[in-house]
Order: C-alpha cells, then structure tokens, then sequence
C-alpha cells in the first residue's frame, strides 16, 4: 500500500515530560495541558465554534516509541494482550487518541483538562465528542473482565503523609510523587518487571528519581511507611550533583532524620 503521511497541526504542552508520569488513561490525577496550533494554516477558521464543545477526541502521534509489539501487557492485566486490543502506545503506527474536557479555547491556543498525554506530543487533528453518536451501551472488553489484575487500595502513614507534604511545598517537580505512586502500586504493585520496584528483605522499595518510597502488601492494599533520600551519606556529602537536587536532599535528611 502506499504510504501515508501525516502532518502534525500543533504540540501539546504539559507537565507530563516523561512516560511515568502520564496516566495510563486521562484520569483525576493526570496534569491539565495546552495544545498551540501552527501559525499560518487557517487554523484561526477552524476553531470556530469549538469552544462551544464541551469534549475532545484529540489524535496524535506517540513521539517517544520507536517499535510497536503485537503482544503488551497493560497495567492491569494479569497477561500479554493483543496490541488491538489495547490503547498501549506500541502500534504498527504510532497513533494515539484521547477523550478530554475542553475547557477553553484562546487564539491558536485550546485549554484541556486532564488528561493522557505526553509533553511535546505531535496533535494530527481534533475532533467534538459527539453526545448522540460516541456512546456504545453496551460495549464491554472481555479481558478487562476476565484477566484483570485487582485494585489496590493506597494508605500512607502519618510519616508518609508528613514528608509527602514537606516534599510538595519544597519543590514543584515533586508535586507528581503522590500520582507516581498511585499509578505505579494500584495495579500489580510488586512485578518487578514493569516497574522499578525491589524487595528489600522486609518491605518493597519504590523508585522515583533519586527518591525511594518504601512499602508493604498486605491482602488487598498497599500500605506506604516512608519516603528517603536515594542518595548515601556519601553522594550528600560530595560537591557533585548531576541531578540538580541535591540541596533538596539535605533539607529533607535533616528534616527527618
């Protein structure tokens, strides 16, 4: 067949720089975004009444995958499913769509709410939701409801809860480690194959950055004891800091040590 070449209209822009930090589905804690379409196409002419829309289909390239899979593993079954039959980003070509509230439209500039999609995402074309057509009453996804893997519940101890807020106010960047952890330990929270996860002799530990969060399993939930420094009391000590957090770090030890 002959090939088939897209042109991207504009870029999204988020908070969600890296794969970890998108939701696996446009969920409530998944980052707002705006998408700039490109000057000098009539765009101008063609967002006319969109902001009359309350919804979105957004259709975009998934710029940061290189090869598809025929079989992938979602986060939440419990075995390899066909590509076709999931949204995983690992398709023969690269397209992705998402549904979204949009919330307004100024310019070239469209304003949506949360959502599944990385920083500098590549946006193909736009498209309403359409109350009347988009709705399948009874549709259903047979592997969703055979090889699911359960939901977790997420608790945090008084610790826990105490360095998370400390963490949050100190540093916008580690306004996202609370998501993180929901989206990486909901869904089977020890497969260390999936996640950078490590049993360490009593308890699991989490990695996030240079952050660790160390948890248990018990039945049906997830409990979180703590959160630490990924660096020794060597790494804190040295004048080198590749990752620019450092001083962080220290902040943190003495606040909790």
């Amino acid at each position: 067949m002959t090939p088939i070449t897209f042109n991207p209209i504009g870029v999204l822009k988020s908070d969600q720089v890296e794969p970890y930090q998108a939701s696996r589905q446009p969920d409530g804690l998944s980052q707002e975004a705006v998408i700039t379409l490109n000057n000098g196409q009539n765009f101008e002419q063609a967002l006319t009444d969109l902001g009359g829309c309350t919804h979105l289909w957004i259709i975009y390239a998934f710029h940061k995958n290189e090869n598809w899979k025929p079989l992938v593993q979602t986060p939440r079954s419990n075995r390899k499913i066909g590509v076709f039959a999931t949204r995983a980003p690992y398709r023969p070509n690269p397209i992705g769509m998402s549904l979204v509230k949009l919330e307004k439209v100024d310019g070239l500039n469209i304003y949506i709410g949360p959502n599944d999609i990385l920083d500098g995402t590549p946006i193909l074309d736009i498209k309403p939701f359409h109350p009347e057509s988009d709705v399948a009453e009874d549709a259903h996804i047979e592997w969703l409801e055979s090889s699911v893997t359960p939901k977790m519940s997420i608790t945090f101890s008084p610790l826990a809860s105490e360095q998370l807020e400390y963490l949050e106010n100190q540093n916008s960047d580690l306004e996202q480690i609370k998501s993180f952890i929901y989206r990486q330990l909901e869904y089977d929270p020890t497969n260390d194959k999936k996640k950078r996860v490590e049993f360490n002799q009593s308890y699991w530990v989490l990695a996030y950055r240079t952050w660790r969060i160390d948890f248990i399993v018990q039945d049906d939930t997830v409990a979180i004891l703590g959160i630490r420094t990924g660096y020794s009391d060597e790494d804190l000590a040295s004048a080198e800091d590749q990752y620019q957090d450092k001083p962080i770090h220290r902040l943190f030890v003495k606040s909790f040590q």
